[in-house]
């Protein structure tokens, strides 16, 4: 068993729950007990994370909830979980790959795999020597930028490069600056004099005062167009890249390139060697990026057959290689070829895992895409689901509208999906995704209300389907909040679906303190029986007796002389004097007699003259009100008050139509919970009802 309480969050001061492991615990109450508190300060302790957006409105009092150990993942469906994880844009979910294809099988069968092509797995990390090739590499070719023939682009990089104005070959007027542009700072050095000549408009020297000779002008000129600190900077980034790239490049192809930066002046023969040092390294990078990237993913279905022309693309070889074509070069290409041509061996054995693989993933597919159109198709919402998987990076589930003439992308899936309908799509959503998430405990706030009771049952009996294959929160350890009465009657009375793995209770909230009461079979009974059970009951108030009783009549529409005892029980539940129709036709002294002889069957000493004398009264109805303990027979006789006092147009609209709807048949299930062990009535009500009398001076 599971223990959880909670203190002092919003409404409730205090309240303990406990849940059984890999079952349904419902948790029946009203609206206003602290269902969404109780499910939020559960998520939010397991995450966590303080509970002070739950303090209590006026109180010093911390919020505080304790969990068992072993709860650490709790995932939460309610309002956040709809406007957060599911419906953003044209995404139907987030991380799409996880939720619907990462399952057991496939982490199985990836492991099967991964363990294959560890020989060919290279681990730039642990090979220094591959580890700076790449990763300067990668920084190097960055650099460039080529046109759509392949040229490199006149800007940037190559465009210091192949200037003439060299920093190392300085023009005859600005020779003199050579020492400087020579020396470590040279970088800052031509930033700090170019930036100097912004002060020279007085013909004095901004840095020692001297009078500026008469070549200043044309030095200025010169150095100002051709040595930018950013110019300066990029050629000497690019000297120490070659200098990193060094150890990688034949010695003599090294200093002819050095050469043609430094001191070259053809910019033909300075670009054909950019171009073959260049060609060379995107090669050798691009291969190793290919290899250490090849992965199951990368196979398609199709390509299987051809496996092995796949993994020989991935050979580097040495032939193609003019400047990057060292011992320390080939030693790195000859261990990743090594690699390869390993895994090549093992062809035939990896095409059958890669095969295996494939079809896990396109099973997991078909079956969650089946699943949740055949959700979406019973439920009436004319939208399917499709997913498009490249990889895990690269997973989306889209919406599509199904028009009978084809599928329609959904660009804004919130802006076309009805309320109900995005209620029910996000929680069988919500189910796949507690279940890719392997949660510890998974809450479900008033899943179902909004719903009709035949989309109700469905949705139910989805969440907690037990077949095999299907993803359900079936034997998972699920707590249920909710106001509606259809799941404990589904799980508790008909035992569908999967009744067994459930349990449920009955929550009660009383000036903060929560208490929960389980709700056993016995305790929830057809309404005929328990009304018929009730009216009988001697030990009952009289009040209760009579609304139960024309309530069993409302609601079986019973035998002849039936309507005429409903119109008398109304009547006497009105504070009519002289009992009529419902179009106020009072009845003969006959038809009193043949009302009165149906009611005595239930109700053996019913008289209408005696029971208004003696028990419907305006005196009577007051004392009974103030003596009665039970809210919902208090909340019957408060109600038959405001008949007798004609109170009715001034009560509340809120207050009255709570009233009126806890007695009306339409708006009752088939089953009902025992009026007498159940405080079905809000904790605000009764003081509620108080005031108004308190308000019309009826002293109570």
């Amino acid at each position: 068993m599971l223990d959880f309480k909670i203190d002092n969050c919003n409404n409730i001061i205090s309240a303990s729950l406990n849940l059984k492991e890999d079952s349904l615990n419902i948790r029946y109450a009203m609206n206003g007990t602290g269902k969404s508190t109780i499910g939020k300060a559960i998520q939010l302790t397991a995450e966590g994370q303080n509970l002070t957006s739950l303090k209590t409105f006026g109180s010093e009092s911390i919020p505080t909830c304790t969990i068992p150990d072993s709860i650490h993942n709790v995932l939460l469906f309610n309002e956040d979980f709809v406007n957060t994880i599911v419906f953003r844009e044209s995404s139907v979910i987030e991380n799409a790959f996880d939720v619907f294809i990462k399952n057991d099988r496939y982490l199985t069968q990836k492991g099967i795999i991964d363990q294959k092509l560890n020989e060919i797995h290279i681990d730039t990390t642990k090979d220094k020597n591959l580890s700076k090739l790449f990763s300067t590499g990668q920084t190097v070719l960055n650099k460039f930028t080529l046109t759509k023939n392949n040229d490199f682009k006149k800007t940037g990089l190559f465009k210091n490069l192949s200037s003439a104005d060299s920093i190392f070959q300085l023009p005859e007027p600005i020779k003199k600056f050579k020492p400087l542009m020579e020396s470590e700072y040279k970088v800052d050095w031509a930033g700090w004099k170019n930036d100097g000549a912004k002060y020279d408009s007085n013909g004095i020297c901004p840095f020692c005062t001297a009078k500026l000779d008469e070549n200043y002008e044309t030095e200025k000129e010169i150095f100002s167009e051709s040595y930018s600190k950013s110019n300066v900077k990029s050629i000497i980034e690019m000297i120490s890249y070659f200098e990193g790239l060094k150890e990688y490049i034949i010695p003599e192809k090294y200093e002819i390139l050095l050469n043609c930066i430094k001191n070259c002046n053809d910019e033909q023969e300075l670009n054909l060697w950019m171009k073959r040092f260049y060609s060379d390294l995107n090669y050798l990078i691009s291969k190793i990026q290919n290899v250490i990237q090849f992965n199951s993913y990368t196979v398609k279905r199709e390509d299987l057959g051809n496996l092995g022309d796949k993994l020989k693309l991935l050979l580097i070889d040495v032939n193609n290689l003019e400047i990057f074509n060292n011992d320390i070069t080939q030693n790195i290409i000859i261990q990743i070829n090594d690699k390869i041509n390993d895994v090549l061996s093992k062809t035939v054995e990896l095409k059958k895992e890669i095969s295996i693989f494939k079809g896990c993933i396109g099973d997991s597919i078909k079956n969650s895409v089946t699943d949740i159109n055949e959700f979406l198709d019973m439920a009436g919402i004319n939208y399917s689901l499709e997913l498009q998987i490249k990889n895990e990076a690269d997973s989306k589930a889209i919406l599509k509208y199904r028009d009978g003439s084809g599928n329609i992308t959904v660009d804004n899936i919130k802006l076309h999906l009805s309320w109900g309908e995005r209620n029910a799509f996000a929680l069988v959503l919500f189910m796949h995704y507690a279940f890719s998430k392997n949660a510890d405990l998974v809450i479900l706030d008033d899943p179902i209300s909004s719903f009709d009771s035949t989309k109700k049952y469905a949705i139910i009996d989805r969440l907690f389907l037990n077949a095999p294959g299907k993803k359900s929160l079936y034997r998972k350890t699920v707590l249920m909040l909710t106001h509606d009465f259809q799941p404990v009657i589904d799980f508790v009375v008909n035992h569908k679906p999967n009744g067994g793995s459930a349990s449920a209770f009955f929550l009660r909230n009383q000036t903060g303190i929560v208490s929960e009461t389980e709700i056993e079979g016995t305790d929830i009974k057809s309404l005929p029986i328990l009304l018929s059970e009730n009216a009988s009951d001697n030990e009952k108030n009289t009040v209760h007796r009579v609304t139960c009783l024309r309530k069993l009549l409302e609601h079986t529409k019973m035998r002849q002389n039936g309507e005429i005892a409903y119109n008398l029980l109304s009547s006497l539940l009105k504070g009519k004097a002289i009992p009529s129709t419902k179009d106020n036709v009072p009845f003969s002294d006959a038809d009193i007699v043949l009302g009165e002889k149906f009611i005595k069957t239930y109700i053996t000493d019913f008289s209408y003259k005696n029971f208004y004398e003696q028990f419907f009264s305006r005196d009577s109805i007051i004392g009974l009100y103030k003596s009665e303990k039970n809210n919902y027979y208090k909340l019957q006789v408060f109600r038959v008050l405001l008949s007798i006092d004609n109170l009715r147009s001034k009560i509340d609209d809120p207050l009255l139509k709570y009233i009126d709807e806890q007695f009306h048949i339409e708006n009752d299930y088939i089953y009902y919970l025992d009026f007498e062990k159940y405080d079905i009535v809000p904790d605000f009500v009764i003081p509620k009802c108080d005031e108004f009398l308190n308000k019309e001076k009826i002293e109570i």
